[in-house]
């Protein structure tokens, strides 16, 4: 929807400069510093949208390219980030899961029964 906007007023635009320019059409002297010549209004106006056409469009391609390249390493950032912070996390759960066994073992360890002197002394007796 924003880029038919944009689409529309261009045309109006355009439009506006062309019936500008059709209005205007006799000669007009046009100076460059070293050389004039005289040349149709229509002409000169028409020639300078064009190259004001031109011009913005090489400012735009060049911000468009760099804003690309930006782009490009910030996701080769974003990239390597995450395949670090994912190395990190597996160290870590199998540094916690290290741990974790170590704990369990211990408290099984903890948890095992001996047999008492009494016991030991009732299962000679039976046997």
């Amino acid at each position: 929807m924003k880029n038919q906007w944009r689409i529309i007023i261009g045309l109006v635009l355009t439009l506006m400069i062309v019936i500008f320019a059709v209005l205007n059409n006799m000669n007009v002297p046009v100076n460059f510093g070293f050389s004039q010549f005289s040349a149709p209004l229509i002409i000169v106006i028409i020639g300078s949208a064009f190259l004001g056409a031109v011009v913005v469009a090489l400012v735009a391609t060049g911000t468009m390219w760099q804003q690309r390249r930006e782009i490009k390493q910030l996701n080769q950032q974003i990239n390597s980030l995450t395949k670090d912070i994912d190395k990190k996390v597996a160290d870590k759960k199998e540094e916690l899961e290290r741990e974790y066994n170590n704990k369990l073992a211990e408290f099984k360890a903890a948890q095992t029964v001996y047999p008492t002197e009494e016991k030991i002394k009732e299962i000679d007796s039976e046997g």
